[in-house]
């Protein structure tokens, strides 16, 4: 049975499911229509199929053809404890990418989409307060805005278990500013040809304030025959939800000055420790805006 080959394992809200669209346009790539079963995760999410063993997992792939390489794009597997080594157990010689976002807009982006996911009742102020709580509760991983955005040890899990050759880190301005240029990377990466001209110009996903709640609950219903559909015409039934969603989304509200300076400290220590690592600038994703310094100083 085919084994997956490569694995892009994060992070949740960072232009991934941009990037899988991307991807896919390449006919040596293959993504099972299911593009996130979180089978190696720590994590149970609400839309992953449940797979008992390997085998089940495996079955993903079947249609996957000798001359293409699989994928598996799972958000919660850089946020999973146990994820690398239960990934590496499997596929000793998986190539392993992420994109990392900055983690106060991406803690942001996280709550609005489960805002638009109906799943999240709390003010973003009221959900990170929460979040210890809910933690220790149990509750799923879209929940820990704060702890998921610890990027550098996540990082560095995937960095002992699988070695630096195996794994590609990027940042999401990286996709934002040349997402072409970021996908020529990461098929050269895999061995793949980049000649090939793909599509980026569409963003997939977005988070935001509903126009309409309706429009919002009909595009995340579950209904018969919408899992069908997927399967038949994955790519056209994904660009016009994506379309339909675009229309019914407008921006979110700003984050409130004190609340992006609170995330700043919670974050520093981390995002500084995850630089030089990186051995990358990152001191942007710790910048507040000029309103919110003028209100500091004075």
């Amino acid at each position: 049975m085919k084994i997956p080959d490569f694995f892009i394992v994060g992070a949740a809200k960072a232009g991934t499911t941009s990037l899988f669209d991307y991807l896919t346009q390449h006919p040596a790539i293959f993504v099972p229509h299911m593009k996130e079963p979180h089978y190696f995760s720590d994590f149970e999410h609400r839309y992953a199929p449940k797979l008992a063993n390997d085998e089940e997992y495996l079955r993903l792939f079947a249609a996957c053809r000798d001359d293409q390489l699989a994928g598996d794009l799972s958000t919660s597997y850089l946020y999973s404890v146990n994820a690398p080594r239960r990934i590496r157990q499997l596929q000793p010689n998986a190539r392993i990418m992420m994109v990392l976002r900055n983690p106060i807009e991406r803690a942001y982006s996280f709550y609005w989409y489960n805002r638009n996911q109906f799943v999240e009742p709390l003010g973003f102020e009221e959900a990170l307060e929460a979040e210890p709580e809910r933690i220790a509760a149990g509750e799923n991983f879209r929940f820990h805005y704060v702890e998921s955005g610890r990027y550098c040890p996540q990082v560095e899990r995937y960095l002992e278990v699988f070695g630096e050759e195996a794994v590609r880190i990027y940042l999401f301005e990286d996709l934002v500013r040349d997402a072409t240029g970021l996908c020529r990377d990461i098929l050269a990466f895999l061995g793949l040809s980049t000649d090939l001209e793909l599509v980026t110009r569409d963003v997939f996903n977005r988070s935001g304030e509903f126009r309409s709640n309706a429009l919002g609950h009909l595009l995340n219903a579950r209904f018969p025959g919408k899992e069908l559909i997927r399967r038949l015409a994955p790519g056209k039934a994904r660009r016009l939800r994506a379309n339909l969603m675009k229309l019914n989304i407008r921006r979110p509200p700003p984050m409130r000055p004190e609340t992006r300076e609170m995330l700043v400290e919670r974050f520093r220590d981390d995002v500084e420790r995850l630089s030089v690592l990186l051995q990358r600038d990152l001191s942007s994703w710790l910048a507040l805006p000029q309103v919110a310094v003028a209100r500091a100083e004075a």
